[in-house]
């Protein structure tokens, strides 16, 4: 399916599929593109969507809409692909080089935080009259000292691996109980080991903005066009104002002519009185 490059627009919450239950089902892996001398490290993102009823399906053209409402827009770091089945809706992204600081954080000392977009994700979900979160499946890079927050179905710590690695993986599922974190606070933490920093090229940072897709609910409002009207009354009251102050002084000069042309009559009649 092809994947939209044109700016998206947002979608009124419960808007999408009327009369469908769908279910989101998140998972997030640190992993690898690529071959030989051309791999790349990575953060994959896959969303899963499936409609909830029996006997449903997804149609093309559902499936479609949904990628280009979600999953549009492209960077040099980032790519995206959508995939259709009559049971599911896949949209999957991938994540290169820095790019991948929208997800980890690592200070100085070696100690990571982890995090996905899940404001943007809930946010996707309750565009679909019946959407809901289900599962988000989170596995770290190599790590230790590692923990899972916000209460996860069942997590792995600290698992060892070949090559001095290790695996920590939380998840959380809602039909188990677990309440699905939809903030962007961290997820998972604990410290870098040899293999991340190593191998898996992680680099000090700290958290960046998602360089794609393109969240269509963060796009700011166009400024306006048109300059402000003008308050009329305002205006008003400075014509006026202006008016009045001209008509008073009109007024003064009025009164100080009449009293010199008195003066003046009296200034004749005194001298005539003299003669």
């Amino acid at each position: 399916m092809r994947i939209a490059s044109a700016t998206p627009t947002a979608p009124e919450p419960g808007t999408l599929m009327p009369g469908n239950e769908i279910w989101m089902s998140i998972r997030i892996r640190y992993g690898l593109d690529g071959s030989g001398t051309d791999m790349l490290n990575t953060v994959e993102v896959t969303i899963m969507l499936s409609l909830g009823e029996l006997g449903q399906h997804f149609q093309m053209e559902e499936c479609q809409s949904i990628a280009d409402t979600f999953w549009s827009g492209s960077h040099p770091d980032f790519k995206s692909t959508a995939s259709f089945s009559p049971l599911s809706c896949i949209l999957k992204a991938t994540y290169y080089r820095e790019a991948r600081h929208a997800f980890y954080s690592m200070d100085e000392s070696g100690h990571l935080q982890l995090r996905a977009p899940m404001e943007y994700f809930q946010q996707m979900a309750d565009s679909f009259e019946k959407g809901t979160i289900t599962d988000l499946d989170y596995s770290s890079p190599s790590m230790v000292n590692g923990q899972c927050n916000f209460e996860p179905t069942y997590s792995v710590i600290d698992d060892p691996l070949v090559a001095n690695a290790h695996r920590n993986s939380c998840v959380w599922q809602s039909d188990h109980g677990a309440v699905i974190p939809i903030t962007d606070e961290p997820l998972l933490e604990g410290d870098a080991d040899e293999f991340f920093t190593t191998y898996k090229e992680g680099t000090v940072g700290a958290f960046t903005d998602l360089v794609a897709p393109v969240n269509p609910f963060a796009l700011p409002t166009p400024e306006p066009t048109t300059p402000p009207a003008t308050d009329s009354s305002a205006a008003g009251d400075s014509a006026g104002g202006s008016s009045n102050s001209t008509g008073l002084l009109i007024g003064i000069g009025a009164a100080i002519a009449a009293l010199l042309l008195v003066g003046t009559a009296a200034l004749v009649i005194a001298l005539r009185r003299r003669h």
